[in-house]
């Protein structure tokens, strides 16, 4: 049997109690709060590492955010596979933002050197 939206829905609301959901994050506040702190700096790490990049190729305006999604999705992949495994995502992830984007080529892998280079061995 296939379930509807409805369904679904019933069960949404069901299933999270407010209560019950404010209890679980009150037990789980501290190790959120600490999680989340790890996560932003980890893109605060990564974006210092890319503007100076960015900078030196006079890369300004939406350009640049479109660069620094990059560098995060990047970083996102590499903190979690290492070795070839890291330099094939790294590749896809260059072909995709380059051929998606309109991206240098030259200014991505860079960019793939930095955050690679913090965070593995490339």
């Amino acid at each position: 049997m296939y379930k509807s939206g409805i369904d679904m829905f019933k069960k949404y609301e069901k299933k999270f109690n407010p209560t019950v959901v404010g209890t679980r994050f009150t037990d789980i506040k501290d190790l959120a709060l600490e999680r989340a702190q790890a996560g932003l700096n980890l893109i605060g790490t990564v974006r210092d590492l890319i503007r100076p990049i960015l900078d030196n190729y006079g890369v300004t305006g939406g350009q640049r955010g479109t660069y620094l999604a990059f560098g995060l999705a990047l970083a996102r992949h590499v903190v979690r596979v290492k070795g070839e495994s890291a330099k094939k995502i790294a590749s896809g992830l260059k072909s995709y933002f380059v051929t998606a984007y309109g991206l240098d080529p030259s200014i991505c892998d860079e960019i793939i050197q930095v955050v690679c280079g913090w965070a593995l061995p490339y």
